[in-house]
Parts: structure tokens; sequence; C-alpha cells
């Protein structure tokens, strides 16, 4: 007869260990990636994402960011498909979970959260992300994003899309968003 050892159920699956239910194993013993498999769970959202396919790099990432929710990289291009899919408040939320991650130091989530709620129409919100959107390596557009920041102060609402459209393609020549998209 074997002595009973305690389970260790990590905190994501306790509510099924609760109602009884099968908890999935962590690592499989034969968790071996094959010969034609790529070793990061991120791979397929990786690749994906590159060839500029967001929506398979977004349901890729989302498989992948089930087991590592604080990487930062992951979330950073799932809110990047959502934006460009035009699911903003999804991707608001992602670039809000970056930046909580990152204690607020993500120059691309930053980006990405005003970017995101320029589109939704939240000013104040979009201008005090602008605002704070600071960027050593990109001088230029950390002056953009604040002159825009400042611009939306009394600019109406039909000029919203425009100056979105400025810093976007802004970001792209600089490198900071993917030069590859539907804007």
């Amino acid at each position: 007869m074997t002595a009973d050892t305690p389970r260790n159920i990590p905190r994501r699956h306790l509510f099924r260990a609760l109602l009884g239910r099968e908890i999935p194993t962590e690592s499989p013993p034969d968790a071996t990636p094959a010969a034609g498999q790529a070793a990061s769970p991120h791979a397929a959202g990786d690749a994906a994402y590159a060839a500029a396919d967001y929506p398979a790099a977004m349901a890729a990432y989302r498989e992948s960011a089930r087991g590592d929710l604080s990487n930062p990289a992951v979330r950073n291009r799932l809110g990047h498909c959502l934006y460009e899919l035009g699911q903003f408040i999804q991707a608001r939320v992602e670039f809000e979970h970056v930046l909580r991650l990152t204690d607020g130091k993500d120059v691309f989530a930053r980006l990405g959260l005003g970017l995101t709620l320029l589109a939704l129409g939240k000013t104040e919100k979009a201008m005090a992300a602008l605002q704070a959107f600071d960027d050593p390596e990109r001088a230029d557009l950390t002056a953009l994003a604040r002159r825009i920041a400042d611009k939306l102060e009394t600019a109406d609402v039909a000029s919203y899309p425009g100056l979105r459209l400025t810093l976007e393609r802004s970001a792209r020549a600089m490198g900071l968003l993917p030069d590859h998209g539907t804007a």
C-alpha cells in the first residue's frame, strides 16, 4: 500500500479540483517537442504575428497566454492584434495589464493604450496616456504623442481618427509598431 502524498494544485486549477473535475497535468511525462514543432509555447502566435495574420495570432496568443499570464511581450502582441482587428475594449485590457506588470514602464503598451483609448473616444484617458508616453529612443515620437495629447483638449471628435492615424503611421515609421498593419 502506498502512502498518500499531498498533490500540489496550481491556483488556476483549484476551482476544478473543488468541483471534483479532472485537473490537467502541467507537464506530461512525454512532453518532448516533435521534430516539426517549435519549443516555445508562443511560436505559433509569433509566426502568425510576423506574417500579419492577426486573427490567427490572436487565437494562438490567447491560448499561450493562459499558461503564462505574466508575459508582457505576449500580452503586448495580443493587445496589438486586438487593436488591429478593431477589438478596442479587449486591447485596452491587455495594454493595461502589461502596464500593471511593468509598473507603467512599457512604451509599446503605453502607446497602444493611448491609441486604443483614442479609438474608443475616451478623450481624457487618451490624453493622460499619451502625456505619460516617454520613449527615450524615439524623442520625436514622444514629442508627437504629447502634441496630439494637447490637441485633444480642443479638437472635435471628428478629428480623432486623423490624429490617431498620424500617431500610428509615425510609430510604424520609427519602428515602435510593426510595419505591417491595416492602418
